[in-house]
């Protein structure tokens, strides 16, 4: 800035900008809006309401997320672990191998007491198979513990449970990448995955040399992957330093597959778009390895993963079925809790699952140190899903048939036939009333054919019969059979216990004092295969309250109910019943219109007076992705429904098996109903898990918005208003158009194809730089679901308060400054001198010192620092002469300078939150002392016209008033409003894109300067 003192320095006067200068004051001063800092502005009703609105809607959901609470089968409810780690760094991966030696590390997981010493004689000792864990965002190399100490214990302990003639312990290692802000930085997210291409080839090249092992030397290593650390290792195959074949198990918690879960950076959305093409196209190809060996399970924790949306972790567009799936924590049996992001590599229930995978899954005697592909991912059905999906019905031993040997089963006594659509129901009342088997039989015609047996028996024994041979009496009665039968106690599934004292479902989990049920559910395309079934009864069944209800049924089980969420929330209203029926065990409410993930339903149920067997529980599930859970003892209070289908920003080409389904298992003699409503504070929470980055976009939108107004009315009347008369002129004038066209989005998305609109604008190139899709779901909100049209309208209000909240902070600061400064003698003295005007009718361009300046942070972005950093330098130095402008300038004529200065300021601080991410990983860098210079964001281009117009910001101009007309002010005109649109129809995905917008609009602020 120029401190030249006009007393004893000449200064050329250019007389005409003088006049003019004045004469835009004068009309000016006519203009009672026209004020520095509108505190003296009297905002009009309709503004003051909205902005009071606003900041309501603002205090009600931040209340409602934080005093919600989540319960029943959405609570927490994962056990403490203990374990005793031991970590050996692996100081032989060094710069011989890898260029990135100093940055990152590798270390080897040893359990004490269980694994070998990791070394022995100054030696690495390695004598399992290989195993390679990659920490997430900001994670740890120590978050592999969990897992590595419950297969250890597994193992060495309880070997006996693990169904795997080939196992092998596993040599577990993990990578240590210093905590590194992965999900911020695209560049880093590559370093990460080139180190791990060259530490997979180092741990498999250790085995070659080690003679101490079972098998052939491996050729192949197994990924666990936590949040960002598992799309990491998809990125690895990618890469020109991947070893062919290394890697063919990939195991990912929590891991975002979909979409990335922040748009900061754009080198980040075109890694996510590299590989989503590269692992699309690989499983495509047949013949490739990827599709004849590759496995990929993503697990994720569900609703209580407040970090990352669960969204965003299905793999259904991605990874065909053949080699891959998505499973909730809450589906997984054994499991049945949510579990948070960070919770989710250590949660006992999970961990022991994990263990029990991995073990099984690996063939000591293969070079690749896995089971076969379709072995693992029948290995995953049965651990990974509640069995009771359609998809993990291809591995049930009664589908195997005929192709699998049967038993012929022979009796000539001791059995009664149970009647379709009767109960066949045993336990100690009935000791007396069965006989030893009990036959179903199955009719000719298996239209809407159900056949459901629940049982507190874990080994009880149902055998499914054909070709049926009957001896008949002189009356026609059965005397006795002989069949071909086989046997379904494999394929009865674990489901959570529901009695009068259960709370959760994990209550009967792994490790519980409480033992979980068991239920088959068999339908009408494997019962047509059938003659008839067998439920034998044993003595077992009639000890410490054990039961069987079994149910052969012709009756619909299935109501496909068509309700949206529109009729869910009046009806809700009027507490309307559904009725459940209870003459079935199992019946299911298809609720078709139900699929949005953004809104959420309470259930009521209203259950009738007895003594069953059991306490009545229903299941919620979606088809595709695999999202189970299970609802217990419904007599305890409202069950909250929250699920994973259709969601924002997420593409599901099906079209089918998006529904929510109710799966009810009702005891006999028991009467059940339901009320089923809108749970409204679930829904607000769940809000902001999924939309916080469209509040960046959305603030940007408003302030450009705002901007566009202040330079319409300079360009035409001279006087660029305060940024708060501004936002009181367009809310009086336009606000009723501004909510209409917002609230009218969603609806516009369910209907029409934003891709051909941004075609017919010749938009589509430039607006979306980094996406190809042309889904519905990268627009706006990326909502489609028409009950939730006032999403625009809430979110706006909440800006418009934030934005408004934000200002009057810098307007109370600069205030305070100013005021602050008026009891200083120097600052009196400044302003009893006529010097401003001299400045702003200064004609140089800059002096020696502001050139030094911006020349070293140009070369400073070039060779060393990102333009990120740059910007946050230039944002401070902005807000810095703000206050400088209101503590030393106090003549009215320097109002629109002040003015146009907040405004930019206002925009560049709703930047800087985008800009931050990035710096956050430089600074990362700087501290761990990583000598290597940041690998990306050096183009100085993206920050040179900020640069420029800072500085002169600084020497106190503002662009000229010209015409209205002029080619320039119609330029800022519309790319504002350009802007505005932008952020508010793209930002969210694109946040990045915003700061390239901004650098360009200074680039027209400066050249209008000399306009």
């Amino acid at each position: 800035m120029d401190m030249r003192d006009p007393k004893t320095e000449k200064m050329t006067v250019i007389e005409p900008k003088r006049a003019e200068y004045t004469q835009e004051f004068s009309e000016m001063s006519r203009d009672p809006d026209a004020s520095i800092i509108s505190f003296t502005t009297k905002p009009q009703t309709v503004s003051l309401r909205v902005i009071a609105l606003g900041l309501l809607f603002i205090l009600v959901a931040v209340l409602t997320s934080l005093s919600k609470q989540f319960s029943g089968a959405d609570s927490p409810q994962c056990r403490p672990v203990y374990m005793y780690p031991s970590y050996a760094r692996i100081d032989g991966l060094d710069e011989r191998y890898t260029t990135l030696a100093k940055k990152y590390h590798l270390y080897l997981y040893r359990e004490q007491s269980k694994d070998r010493d990791p070394l022995e004689n100054g030696e690495l000792q390695l004598d399992g198979i290989p195993v390679l864990f990659i920490p997430g965002n900001a994670g740890s190399f120590r978050q592999a513990r969990s897992i590595a100490a419950a297969s250890a214990t597994l193992y060495f302990d309880e070997a006996e449970s693990i169904e795997n003639p080939n196992t092998k312990n596993l040599d577990v290692f993990t990578a240590d990448f210093n905590e590194d802000f992965t999900a911020f930085h695209g560049r880093t997210m590559l370093d990460q995955a080139e180190y791990l291409n060259d530490a997979v080839g180092y741990i498999l090249s250790l085995y070659r040399s080690t003679q101490d092992q079972t098998g052939p030397s491996p050729q192949a290593v197994l990924v666990i992957g936590h949040s960002m650390g598992g799309v990491v290792a998809r990125v690895m195959p990618t890469l020109k330093n991947y070893i062919p074949e290394s890697i063919n198990t990939y195991i990912t918690l929590s891991a975002p597959h979909a979409v990335s879960p922040v748009t900061f950076d754009g080198d980040m959305l075109k890694i996510y778009k590299r590989i989503t093409n590269f692992w699309e196209s690989e499983f495509k190809d047949r013949s490739s390895f990827f599709a004849r060996n590759v496995s990929l399970i993503s697990i994720t924790g569900g609703v209580l993963d407040s970090i990352l949306p669960s969204d965003f972790t299905i793999i259904e567009e991605i990874v065909p079925y053949s080699n891959g799936f998505t499973t909730y924590t809450t589906t997984i049996p054994d499991v049945w809790t949510p579990i948070d992001h960070l919770a989710i590599v250590w949660c006992d229930q999970l961990r022991r699952v994990l263990a029990h995978i991995l073990l099984e899954s690996v063939d000591v005697q293969s070079p690749s140190k896995s089971i076969p592909l379709e072995d693992r991912l029948r290995l995953y059905r049965k651990n990974l899903l509640s069995g009771l999906e359609d998809y993990a019905a291809q591995d049930m031993s009664i589908n195997s048939m005929p192709s699998a040997k049967g038993s012929f089963f022979d009796s000539l006594e001791d059995f009664s036939e149970v009647k379709i659509n009767e109960k066949l129901v045993l336990t100690d009342p009935y000791v007396h009333s069965r006989s030893r088997f009990n036959l179903f039989t199955v009719p000719e015609s298996t239209e809407d054919l159900q056949f459901a047996i629940l049982t507190t028996v874990p080994s009880l024994n149902v055998q499914f019969c054909q070709r049926n041979l009957v001896k008949l009496d002189k009356k026609g009665s059965s005397q006795g059979w002989k069949a071909k039968c086989f046997s379904a106690t494999s394929d009865f599934v674990k489901v959570p216990r529901s009695a009068s004292d259960s709370q959760y479902p994990s209550d009967s989990s792994s490790g519980e004092q409480e033992e979980p049920f068991h239920l088959l559910l068999v339908n009408e395309t494997l019962l047509s295969s059938y003659d008839f079934i067998v439920v034998e009864s044993s003595e077992e069944i009639y000890e410490n309250n054990n039961f069987v209800i079994a149910e052969l049924t012709n009756r619909k089980t299935k109501r496909l109910i068509d309700d949206n969420p529109f009729k869910i929330f009046f009806t809700g209203l009027l507490s309307m019943r559904k009725i459940v029926d209870s003459s079935l065990l199992v019946s299911t409410f298809d609720m078709t219109g139900l699929y949005s993930s953004i809104v959420s339903y309470r259930v009521k149920s209203l259950v009738s007076e007895g003594s069953p067997l059991f306490e009545p529980f229903f299941k919620q599930s979606i088809d595709k992705p695999f999202e189970t859970k299970w609802h217990v003892n419904l007599k305890q209070g409202p069950q909250d429904i929250n699920f994973h289908s259709v969601a924002p920003f997420v593409t599901l080409n099906s079209s089918d098996f998006k529904s929510l389904k109710l799966t009810f298992i009702n005891p006999p003699g028991i009467d059940l109903s339901i009320i089923l409503e809108v749970n409204w504070p679930l829904t607000i929470k769940m809000l902001f898990i999924r939309f916080r980055l469209s509040i960046a976009a959305f603030t940007i939108g408003f302030v450009a918005l705002i901007a566009a107004y202040q330079f319409r009315n300079y360009s035409t009347t001279g006087q660029f208003v305060a940024f708060d008369t501004a936002m009181d002129r367009v809310l009086n004038r336009h606000w009723i158009a501004m909510f209409t066209l917002i609230g009218l989005l969603i609806p516009l998305s369910s209907l029409i194809n934003y891709s051909s609109i941004a075609y017919f604008a010749n938009l589509k190139q430039w607006v979306m730089p980094t996406s190809n899709s042309s889904s519905v779901g990268t627009f706006f909100l990326g909502v489609s679901e028409l009950f939730m049209w006032w999403l625009g309208p809430f979110f706006l209000l909440m800006t418009i308060a934030s934005v408004y909240v934000v200002y009057r902070l810098i307007a109370l600061l600069e205030a305070v400054a100013g005021w602050t400064a008026t009891k200083s003698r120097s600052v009196r003295e400044m302003s009893r001198n006529d010097q401003f005007g001299s400045r702003i009718i200064d004609g140089h361009f800059q002096n020696a010192r502001q050139l030094a300046g911006a020349l070293i942070i140009i070369i400073a972005v070039i060779f060393y620092i990102p333009y990120q950093f740059a910007f946050i330098v230039l944002t401070v130095l902005q807000a810095l002469f703000c206050v400088k402008l209101a503590v030393s300038c106090t003549r009215k004529e320097v109002q629109n300078l002040q003015n146009f200065n907040n405004t930019i300021l206002m925009l560049m601080i709703f930047l800087v939150p985008i800009n931050a991410p990035i710096v956050m990983v430089f600074m990362r860098n700087f501290a761990i002392r990583w000598e290597t210079p940041f690998r990306s964001h050096h183009n100085f281009l993206a920050v040179l016209p900020i640069i420029l117009l800072i500085e002169s910001n600084a020497r106190y101009r503002m662009p000229l008033k010209t015409s209205s007309r002029d080619l320039i002010s119609v330029a800022i005109l519309v790319w504002l409003l350009h802007m505005s649109l932008y952020s508010f129809i793209f930002g969210t995905r694109n946040l990045y894109w915003l700061h390239h917008l901004f650098n360009s609009l200074c680039a027209m602020l400066f050249l209008k300067t000399f306009a």
